[in-house]
């Protein structure tokens, strides 16, 4: 579960980082080799370890010298990040070894709502022979690392065409805004309403759909919830691709015991959440008890949302 909570990071890191994919990973074997002339490889790790040591010290600008003229925007416009170790995993070259794609391993932290945790994830990066010397460059990317692919990637897609520009020809395959397709694809988990309501006069109940729209296994957890009278039962908390659930809110005024003495007077509106483990997204759905249509609905009461173990 640990491997899969981390893996998130390279659905974000693919969208948001420096980390890249193109269609020249695609190319023919015969065009990509694995092996070029010792002085070659030898400059060529130079410049990449010269890079990547610029993200480990936190000094882009250091890094910005070794891109080349037709990538500068680029690099000044992507999120940086501050790696604590990279290792270069693989080479390989095409054209007479003036062009390379580099893949290297990058120790750093996973920051997702206030959860911080050290990962290990590959980062490929492309370089070209300039005046003699690398250059890093930038290759516009099609698709980004997912830990819910069952291949390790999936394709981003196309944004929406303005009118003007589809009849002038296809749309771009790069959407304009990256942070939006990254909370896009976080959003993939949803459900068929945000609020149940019951009746606090007598038993009741209410159904909450949730379904995953994620290509692989999601998790969710139910926060801790006290409310004498209330039960919530979850259906499935481990979901396949494209699999729905239900959560089940039953209310039981009538219920015996010392908790429930005048459930029905004491009940006010609340709000429990669902969390996401593989994103850390929450979930949150509101509980309206309706005292019929001329009672005034009280402000809802946050229940504690502490995930269960």
């Amino acid at each position: 579960m640990r491997t899969v909570a981390l893996s998130s990071l390279l659905l974000v890191s693919g969208i948001l980082g420096l980390a890249q994919d193109s269609k020249e990973l695609a190319q023919d074997s015969k065009e990509l080799v694995d092996k070029a002339p010792a002085p070659v490889e030898e400059a060529l790790r130079a410049r990449v370890d010269q890079y990547y040591h610029a993200f480990m010290a936190g000094k882009y600008k250091d890094a910005y010298l070794l891109v080349a003229d037709d990538s500068q925007d680029a690099f000044l416009e992507s999120d940086k990040q501050q790696y604590k170790a990279c290792e270069t995993l693989r080479i390989r070259y095409s054209d007479n070894f003036t062009k390379a794609v580099v893949v290297e391993s990058c120790n750093s932290e996973w920051k997702w709502h206030g959860i911080v945790t050290p990962t290990t994830f590959p980062i490929t990066s492309f370089w070209e022979v300039m005046d003699g010397k690398w250059y890093w460059h930038y290759v516009k990317p099609t698709q980004v690392a997912s830990p819910f692919s069952p291949t390790g990637f999936v394709p981003l897609p196309p944004p929406e065409p303005a009118p003007a520009a589809a009849a002038n020809g296809p749309a771009p395959v790069i959407p304009s805004d990256m942070k939006a397709a990254a909370k896009g694809i976080l959003a993939q988990v949803a459900m068929d309403k945000q609020a149940v309501h019951l009746s606090p006069d007598q038993s009741s109940q209410d159904v909450v759909r949730i379904r995953n729209g994620m290509p692989g296994v999601v998790t969710l957890k139910l926060g801790d919830v006290v409310i004498p009278g209330l039960r919530i039962t979850v259906g499935k908390l481990q979901l396949q691709a494209n699999e729905e659930t239900t959560v089940l809110f039953e209310w039981r005024p009538n219920d015996p015991g010392p908790q429930c003495q005048d459930c029905a007077t004491k009940i006010g509106n609340s709000t429990i959440a669902l969390q996401v483990v593989q994103t850390g997204r929450l979930l949150p759905i509101n509980i309206f008890f309706d005292r019929g249509p001329q009672a005034a609905a009280p402000t809802p009461r946050p229940a504690s949302q502490a995930p269960q173990k």
